[in-house]
Protein backbone atom coordinates (compact mmCIF):
# COMPACT_ATOMS: atom_id res chain seq x y z
CA UNK A 1 0.00 0.00 0.00
CA UNK A 2 1.66 3.24 -1.00
CA UNK A 3 0.05 6.93 -0.65
CA UNK A 4 -0.14 9.37 -3.68
CA UNK A 5 2.01 12.13 -4.40
CA UNK A 6 -0.10 14.77 -3.89
CA UNK A 7 -1.76 17.04 -6.66
CA UNK A 8 -5.00 18.05 -5.45
CA UNK A 9 -7.53 17.66 -8.18
CA UNK A 10 -10.26 15.95 -8.62
CA UNK A 11 -8.79 13.14 -10.20
CA UNK A 12 -7.44 12.44 -6.29
CA UNK A 13 -10.84 12.78 -4.50
CA UNK A 14 -13.32 10.19 -6.80
CA UNK A 15 -15.93 11.59 -6.31
CA UNK A 16 -17.24 13.25 -3.03
CA UNK A 17 -20.01 12.18 -1.21
CA UNK A 18 -22.88 14.82 -0.46
CA UNK A 19 -23.85 13.73 3.15
CA UNK A 20 -22.75 17.03 4.39
CA UNK A 21 -20.61 14.68 6.71
CA UNK A 22 -17.72 14.73 8.70
CA UNK A 23 -15.78 11.41 9.05
CA UNK A 24 -12.96 8.60 9.71
CA UNK A 25 -11.39 6.83 6.64
CA UNK A 26 -10.85 3.65 8.04
CA UNK A 27 -12.19 0.95 6.13
CA UNK A 28 -13.67 1.15 2.54
CA UNK A 29 -16.50 -0.45 0.90
CA UNK A 30 -18.23 -3.29 2.45
CA UNK A 31 -17.97 -5.38 -0.79
CA UNK A 32 -14.10 -4.17 -1.73
CA UNK A 33 -11.67 -6.76 -2.20
CA UNK A 34 -9.13 -4.21 -1.16
CA UNK A 35 -8.21 -5.30 2.33
CA UNK A 36 -8.27 -2.09 4.78
CA UNK A 37 -5.94 -0.17 6.06
CA UNK A 38 -4.40 -0.74 9.35
CA UNK A 39 -2.81 0.77 12.06
CA UNK A 40 -1.19 4.18 11.39
CA UNK A 41 -1.68 3.90 7.93
CA UNK A 42 -5.23 3.90 8.60
CA UNK A 43 -4.80 7.11 10.70
CA UNK A 44 -2.51 8.98 8.78
CA UNK A 45 -5.31 7.89 5.47
CA UNK A 46 -8.48 9.51 7.51
CA UNK A 47 -6.36 12.76 8.18
CA UNK A 48 -5.53 12.56 4.75
CA UNK A 49 -9.35 12.36 3.82
CA UNK A 50 -10.23 15.11 6.26
CA UNK A 51 -7.82 17.33 4.50
CA UNK A 52 -9.49 17.01 1.24
CA UNK A 53 -12.84 17.13 2.72
CA UNK A 54 -12.00 20.46 4.01
CA UNK A 55 -10.25 22.06 0.92
CA UNK A 56 -12.90 21.33 -1.20
CA UNK A 57 -15.65 22.64 1.41
CA UNK A 58 -13.02 25.84 2.21
CA UNK A 59 -13.10 26.12 -1.62
CA UNK A 60 -17.13 26.08 -2.36
CA UNK A 61 -17.54 28.07 1.09
CA UNK A 62 -15.19 30.82 -0.29
CA UNK A 63 -16.94 30.81 -3.92
CA UNK A 64 -20.53 32.21 -2.18
CA UNK A 65 -18.86 34.04 0.77
CA UNK A 66 -19.90 37.00 -1.64
CA UNK A 67 -20.74 39.49 1.00
CA UNK A 68 -17.71 38.85 3.56
CA UNK A 69 -14.23 39.32 1.92
CA UNK A 70 -12.54 38.49 5.39
CA UNK A 71 -14.67 35.47 5.98
CA UNK A 72 -13.65 34.38 1.83
CA UNK A 73 -10.34 34.86 2.49
CA UNK A 74 -9.92 32.97 5.46
CA UNK A 75 -11.53 30.35 3.96
CA UNK A 76 -9.50 30.65 0.97
CA UNK A 77 -6.24 30.68 3.21
CA UNK A 78 -7.45 27.02 4.86
CA UNK A 79 -8.01 25.13 1.11
CA UNK A 80 -5.03 26.03 0.70
CA UNK A 81 -2.94 25.28 4.22
CA UNK A 82 -5.19 22.39 3.71
CA UNK A 83 -3.69 21.39 0.48
CA UNK A 84 -0.30 21.46 2.06
CA UNK A 85 -1.00 19.58 4.92
CA UNK A 86 -2.46 16.78 2.64
CA UNK A 87 0.51 16.68 1.06
CA UNK A 88 2.74 16.87 4.31
CA UNK A 89 0.29 13.39 4.75
CA UNK A 90 1.46 11.31 1.68
CA UNK A 91 -1.76 12.72 -0.06
CA UNK A 92 -4.69 9.96 -0.59
CA UNK A 93 -3.71 6.50 -0.35
CA UNK A 94 -3.58 5.01 -4.50
CA UNK A 95 -3.13 1.49 -4.08
CA UNK A 96 -3.24 0.92 -7.54
CA UNK A 97 -1.36 4.53 -8.65
CA UNK A 98 -4.18 5.79 -10.74
CA UNK A 99 -7.27 3.97 -12.06
CA UNK A 100 -8.32 0.49 -10.24
CA UNK A 101 -7.60 -2.23 -13.22
CA UNK A 102 -10.85 -3.81 -14.54
CA UNK A 103 -12.78 -5.83 -11.66
CA UNK A 104 -10.39 -4.58 -8.61
CA UNK A 105 -12.04 -2.00 -6.14
CA UNK A 106 -10.90 1.54 -5.32
CA UNK A 107 -10.57 3.05 -2.22
CA UNK A 108 -13.67 4.24 -1.18
CA UNK A 109 -14.67 7.97 -2.20
CA UNK A 110 -14.13 11.32 0.23
CA UNK A 111 -17.20 12.27 2.67
CA UNK A 112 -17.95 15.38 2.47
CA UNK A 113 -17.37 17.90 5.05
CA UNK A 114 -20.38 19.95 6.86
CA UNK A 115 -21.95 22.61 4.78
CA UNK A 116 -23.18 24.71 7.53
CA UNK A 117 -20.14 27.17 8.14
CA UNK A 118 -20.56 26.97 12.25
CA UNK A 119 -20.65 23.55 11.51
CA UNK A 120 -17.94 23.02 9.44
CA UNK A 121 -15.67 24.91 11.70
CA UNK A 122 -17.02 22.34 14.90
CA UNK A 123 -15.90 19.81 12.47
CA UNK A 124 -12.59 20.88 11.66
CA UNK A 125 -12.19 21.34 15.62
CA UNK A 126 -13.24 18.29 16.50
CA UNK A 127 -11.02 16.19 14.07
CA UNK A 128 -8.42 18.05 14.76
CA UNK A 129 -8.55 16.71 18.77
CA UNK A 130 -9.09 13.32 17.27
CA UNK A 131 -5.99 13.12 15.23
CA UNK A 132 -3.99 14.78 18.95
CA UNK A 133 -6.07 11.86 20.73
CA UNK A 134 -4.22 9.43 18.56
CA UNK A 135 -1.03 11.68 18.77
CA UNK A 136 -0.70 11.36 22.20
CA UNK A 137 -1.22 7.73 23.10
CA UNK A 138 2.76 6.03 22.56
CA UNK A 139 1.04 2.78 21.73
CA UNK A 140 -0.80 3.98 18.69
CA UNK A 141 1.83 6.52 17.02
CA UNK A 142 5.70 6.25 17.61
CA UNK A 143 7.50 9.85 18.02
CA UNK A 144 7.71 10.42 14.26
CA UNK A 145 4.20 9.49 13.30
CA UNK A 146 3.02 11.53 16.16
CA UNK A 147 4.76 14.60 15.07
CA UNK A 148 3.32 14.09 11.25
CA UNK A 149 0.04 13.43 12.77
CA UNK A 150 -0.25 16.20 15.12
CA UNK A 151 1.69 19.11 12.69
CA UNK A 152 -1.14 18.72 10.59
CA UNK A 153 -3.84 17.94 13.47
CA UNK A 154 -2.36 21.45 15.25
CA UNK A 155 -2.72 23.25 12.03
CA UNK A 156 -6.00 21.93 11.44
CA UNK A 157 -7.40 23.63 14.45
CA UNK A 158 -5.55 26.74 14.23
CA UNK A 159 -7.37 27.36 10.59
CA UNK A 160 -10.69 26.57 12.51
CA UNK A 161 -10.07 29.31 14.82
CA UNK A 162 -9.21 31.52 12.11
CA UNK A 163 -12.17 30.84 10.51
CA UNK A 164 -14.49 31.05 13.55
CA UNK A 165 -12.75 34.90 13.86
CA UNK A 166 -13.18 35.96 10.42
CA UNK A 167 -17.14 35.09 11.10
CA UNK A 168 -17.38 36.76 14.66
CA UNK A 169 -18.53 33.03 15.91
CA UNK A 170 -17.92 30.63 18.69
CA UNK A 171 -15.25 27.59 17.80
CA UNK A 172 -17.99 24.98 19.25
CA UNK A 173 -21.03 27.11 17.66
CA UNK A 174 -22.07 24.46 15.31
CA UNK A 175 -21.01 21.36 17.31
CA UNK A 176 -24.49 20.01 17.70
CA UNK A 177 -25.11 19.98 13.66
CA UNK A 178 -21.62 18.62 12.66
CA UNK A 179 -22.22 15.28 15.80
CA UNK A 180 -25.30 14.76 14.06
CA UNK A 181 -24.04 15.21 10.34
CA UNK A 182 -21.08 12.39 12.04
CA UNK A 183 -23.97 10.03 13.21
CA UNK A 184 -25.73 10.14 10.01
CA UNK A 185 -22.53 9.20 8.10
CA UNK A 186 -21.65 6.92 10.95
CA UNK A 187 -25.16 5.33 10.04
CA UNK A 188 -24.75 5.38 5.98
CA UNK A 189 -21.08 3.84 6.46
CA UNK A 190 -22.95 0.07 6.84
CA UNK A 191 -23.75 0.23 3.29
CA UNK A 192 -20.21 0.80 2.29
CA UNK A 193 -19.49 4.53 2.77
CA UNK A 194 -16.51 5.87 4.07
CA UNK A 195 -16.82 7.16 7.64
CA UNK A 196 -15.33 9.85 9.81
CA UNK A 197 -15.70 7.65 12.93
CA UNK A 198 -15.41 11.00 14.84
CA UNK A 199 -16.92 9.44 17.88
CA UNK A 200 -14.70 12.06 20.07
CA UNK A 201 -17.22 14.84 19.59
CA UNK A 202 -18.79 13.67 23.11
CA UNK A 203 -15.91 14.02 25.56
CA UNK A 204 -12.27 14.25 24.15
CA UNK A 205 -9.48 13.62 26.55
CA UNK A 206 -7.37 16.47 24.89
CA UNK A 207 -8.40 19.94 25.23
CA UNK A 208 -7.10 23.57 25.79
CA UNK A 209 -7.71 23.52 29.34
CA UNK A 210 -4.13 23.04 30.81
CA UNK A 211 -4.06 20.42 33.62
CA UNK A 212 -1.21 18.05 33.19
CA UNK A 213 -0.64 14.83 35.62
CA UNK A 214 1.50 12.10 35.27
CA UNK A 215 5.02 10.65 37.41
CA UNK A 216 6.91 11.02 33.99
CA UNK A 217 6.31 14.92 34.17
CA UNK A 218 9.35 15.35 36.40
CA UNK A 219 11.51 13.25 33.85
CA UNK A 220 10.83 15.54 30.97
CA UNK A 221 13.22 17.50 29.58
CA UNK A 222 10.45 18.81 26.72
CA UNK A 223 8.24 19.90 29.40
CA UNK A 224 10.47 22.04 31.40
CA UNK A 225 11.74 23.57 28.10
CA UNK A 226 8.29 24.15 27.66
CA UNK A 227 7.89 25.73 31.34
CA UNK A 228 11.08 28.13 30.85
CA UNK A 229 9.86 29.54 27.15
CA UNK A 230 6.33 30.33 28.52
CA UNK A 231 8.13 31.75 31.70
CA UNK A 232 10.30 34.15 29.16
CA UNK A 233 7.11 34.98 27.00
CA UNK A 234 5.51 36.22 29.46
CA UNK A 235 8.42 38.22 31.23
CA UNK A 236 8.53 39.68 27.48
CA UNK A 237 5.26 40.21 26.41
CA UNK A 238 4.98 44.10 28.41
CA UNK A 239 7.82 44.90 26.73
CA UNK A 240 6.22 43.48 23.34
CA UNK A 241 3.23 46.02 24.41
CA UNK A 242 4.74 49.11 24.71
CA UNK A 243 7.76 48.63 22.73
CA UNK A 244 6.76 46.51 19.37
CA UNK A 245 2.95 47.48 19.57
CA UNK A 246 2.26 43.50 19.17
CA UNK A 247 -0.73 42.99 21.73
CA UNK A 248 -3.18 45.32 23.70
CA UNK A 249 -3.79 42.85 26.45
CA UNK A 250 -0.14 41.86 27.12
CA UNK A 251 -0.33 41.81 30.54
CA UNK A 252 -3.58 39.66 30.78
CA UNK A 253 -1.25 37.28 28.20
CA UNK A 254 1.58 37.14 30.45
CA UNK A 255 -0.26 35.99 33.27
CA UNK A 256 -2.20 33.47 31.81
CA UNK A 257 1.25 32.06 30.68
CA UNK A 258 2.69 32.41 34.03
CA UNK A 259 -0.05 30.33 35.76
CA UNK A 260 0.55 27.27 33.51
CA UNK A 261 4.42 27.43 34.21
CA UNK A 262 3.40 27.36 37.33
CA UNK A 263 0.84 24.69 36.89
CA UNK A 264 3.58 22.66 35.37
CA UNK A 265 5.39 22.66 38.18
CA UNK A 266 2.93 22.11 40.57
CA UNK A 267 2.57 19.10 38.41
CA UNK A 268 6.05 17.75 39.07
CA UNK A 269 7.83 19.44 36.23
CA UNK A 270 11.46 20.61 36.73
CA UNK A 271 12.23 24.40 37.00
CA UNK A 272 15.13 25.54 34.59
CA UNK A 273 13.65 29.02 34.32
CA UNK A 274 16.25 31.92 34.59
CA UNK A 275 15.88 34.92 37.25
CA UNK A 276 15.64 37.26 34.37
CA UNK A 277 14.52 36.25 30.86
CA UNK A 278 14.08 38.41 28.03
CA UNK A 279 13.30 37.32 24.23
CA UNK A 280 14.83 39.19 21.40
CA UNK A 281 11.92 39.29 19.09
CA UNK A 282 8.51 41.14 20.10
CA UNK A 283 6.49 40.25 17.03
CA UNK A 284 3.87 38.31 17.34
CA UNK A 285 4.36 35.68 14.35
CA UNK A 286 8.09 34.68 16.83
CA UNK A 287 6.40 34.73 20.20
CA UNK A 288 3.64 32.80 18.98
CA UNK A 289 6.78 30.50 17.19
CA UNK A 290 8.41 30.59 19.91
CA UNK A 291 5.70 28.51 22.03
CA UNK A 292 4.55 26.48 19.74
CA UNK A 293 7.71 25.07 19.06
CA UNK A 294 8.04 24.13 22.41
CA UNK A 295 4.40 23.02 22.40
CA UNK A 296 4.88 20.35 19.82
CA UNK A 297 8.21 19.32 21.14
CA UNK A 298 6.11 17.62 23.66
CA UNK A 299 3.99 16.01 21.42
CA UNK A 300 6.67 13.74 20.59
CA UNK A 301 7.65 12.60 23.88
CA UNK A 302 8.04 8.88 24.93
CA UNK A 303 5.28 9.43 27.59
CA UNK A 304 1.69 9.69 27.04
CA UNK A 305 1.32 12.26 29.83
CA UNK A 306 4.06 14.93 28.48
CA UNK A 307 2.27 14.28 24.98
CA UNK A 308 -1.19 15.20 25.91
CA UNK A 309 0.34 18.14 27.92
CA UNK A 310 1.99 19.64 25.04
CA UNK A 311 -1.72 18.86 22.84
CA UNK A 312 -3.49 20.77 25.77
CA UNK A 313 -0.54 23.52 25.97
CA UNK A 314 -0.58 23.72 21.97
CA UNK A 315 -4.26 24.02 21.76
CA UNK A 316 -4.20 26.98 24.11
CA UNK A 317 -1.40 28.80 22.24
CA UNK A 318 -3.32 28.33 18.98
CA UNK A 319 -6.45 29.77 20.71
CA UNK A 320 -4.26 32.40 21.93
CA UNK A 321 -2.69 33.64 18.93
CA UNK A 322 -4.08 32.15 15.81
CA UNK A 323 -6.36 35.79 15.94
CA UNK A 324 -3.50 37.85 16.51
CA UNK A 325 -1.17 36.61 13.55
CA UNK A 326 -1.06 34.29 10.94
CA UNK A 327 -0.03 30.62 11.81
CA UNK A 328 1.45 27.88 9.38
CA UNK A 329 -0.15 25.41 7.85
CA UNK A 330 1.88 22.82 9.99
CA UNK A 331 2.68 23.46 13.13
CA UNK A 332 5.69 21.68 14.00
CA UNK A 333 9.16 21.06 16.12
CA UNK A 334 11.10 24.03 14.42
Amino acid sequence: MRFANLTLTTRRIPGVLVAGAAVLALSACSTSSLPPLSGFAAVRDQAARTEAAASQRATQLAEAATGCAPCSSALRSLASASDARLEALGGLWDPWGGAAPEGESAPAPVSAAPTDVSAFISWLARTATRDLEIAADPTRADTEEARTLSASALGRYASAVTLANAYGINLDAGEEEAAAINDRVNTASRQGTQTWAIDLFDEPTISSTFAPSGKDLASSEELSEAVAMWDCTASTLPKAQVAAGTLTDAYDVSGQLLTRAQVALRAGATDTRTPRCELPATDAATLASNLLAVDAAMISSDSASVRAAGASAALADIEQWAPRTSLPALIAVR
